[in-house]
């Protein structure tokens, strides 16, 4: 193509490029030529004329009634700006609608789709907010509710939804893990009250001692009864983690997830003597004097200054014993003070008895044979004195007795 160089053309570069906003840029430099050269690429176009809906013509782009061209001069700089129209959901009340827009607010969005918003409601995000592409405005009505969140309570106007819902949009650090009095996915309404118990889980480590063990070895050159630590034991060291769980900072239950030996325990030598050395024993006996006494008469005196006659004297090994109020003896008389429990075949049931310590540290009295037993009968003691309590019976203990049969 021939160039007439005397020719003065503005020479029109129109350049389509997309912006950060998702909008078409196009760019028009006014340069100096001698005719108007066009290029090849439609999205490159170079023109003299520089009305926009030609310049726009020349860049051969399709544009809907919706779209928003913004044109501005700057030094000869042509720049125009397309926003491409989009479809702006606008969910009111669980109900859903939308409307094209290329710019805007909120406002201007829910003016242009004819909405009202009543005082009772909330609209998310805020009316001021530019809208985009990935807009989405919803408007519910709104109740008042008390939240309480780890004892601290306050009032707050929420959405209507879930109570999930509403507490994460409190910004109240909720989690799922935090317990509700009431169910996650209930319903808010005006005057609800929910509780939240915040959870936290975390692993605790804790530092133990390990017990030692004792071992035993048996040595029968060494006397019974006897022993000696040949090694000390030394107590192990182990680290127990512990997944914690707390509520509202306070422990309400722990789990052992591992445990890990630091240190193992050393064990404990122990030596024990297992050698018996018999001892010799003397069998004690009972003696029997039948008639007369040391100073030579068939007479005693008792402890209130009595002299009291007598048949036999017996002396020997005494022990005491109690039973329960009510308690029968061998022959179905009353377990009681003054009866006593002797050996039928050397002091006959029934026998009239008067009983002392042989060493006069002790006087039991006058006594009937009520009763028995055992030791009685294998002669390991020669009488069993009835008492009060279990403590009198500790305080006498087994006596040397003589027993004088009246």
């Amino acid at each position: 193509m021939a160039i007439n160089k005397k020719s003065l053309f503005v020479l029109v570069s129109i350049v389509l490029t997309l912006v950060i906003t998702f909008a078409t840029v196009l760019s028009v430099a006014a340069l100096t030529n001698d005719e108007a050269t066009y290029g090849t690429d439609m999205n490159t176009p170079t023109t003299s004329d520089i009305n926009t809906d030609n310049i726009l013509d020349k860049a051969s782009l399709q544009l809907s009634d919706d779209d928003e061209v913004i044109r501005t001069d700057n030094n000869g700089l042509i720049s125009i700006t397309i926003l491409k129209a989009f479809q702006l959901p606008i969910e009111h009340n669980g109900k859903t609608t939308s409307v094209t827009m290329a710019s805007g607010t909120v406002a201007d969005a829910l003016d242009k789709a004819g909405i009202t918003v009543a005082n009772d409601e909330k609209v998310s995000p805020s009316l001021t907010t530019e809208v985009d592409k990935n807009t989405k405005i919803v408007i519910n009505k709104t109740v008042n509710i008390t939240v309480t969140v780890s004892g601290e309570t306050d009032s707050y106007e929420v959405p209507e939804g879930t109570v999930k819902e509403a507490l994460e949009s409190l910004d109240l650090g909720y989690k799922k893990a935090d317990k509700l009095n009431v169910k996650a996915n209930a319903k808010v309404y005006d005057g609800m009250e929910v509780n939240v118990t915040k959870v936290t889980v975390k692993n605790v480590k804790e530092t133990k001692t390990i017990d030692f063990d004792t071992k035993v070895t048996k040595d029968s050159s060494m006397k019974k009864g006897t022993s000696v630590i040949t090694q000390y034991g030394v107590e192990g060291k182990k680290v127990v983690t512990k997944k914690c769980t707390y509520e509202d900072g306070v422990l309400v239950s722990s789990k052992v997830v591992s445990t890990k030996v630091t240190k193992k325990p050393v064990p404990q030598k122990k030596t024990v003597g297992t050698k018996v050395t018999k001892k010799k024993t003397t069998k004690k006996t009972n003696s029997y004097t039948s008639g007369g006494s040391n100073n030579g008469g068939n007479t005693f005196v008792d402890n209130n200054g009595n002299t009291v006659s007598y048949k036999q004297i017996i002396t020997g090994s005494g022990t005491a014993y109690t039973a329960p109020a009510g308690s029968g003896t061998a022959t179905g008389n009353l377990a009681q003070v003054g009866g006593v429990a002797v050996n039928p075949n050397i002091i006959p049931y029934g026998s009239k008895l008067y009983i002392k310590a042989s060493d006069g540290s002790y006087v039991y009295g006058y006594a009937t044979a009520i009763d028995t037993g055992g030791a009685l009968m294998d002669g390991s003691a020669i009488v069993d004195l009835f008492m009060d309590s279990y403590a009198d019976c500790a305080a006498f203990g087994r006596r040397n007795v003589t027993i004088y049969v009246l």
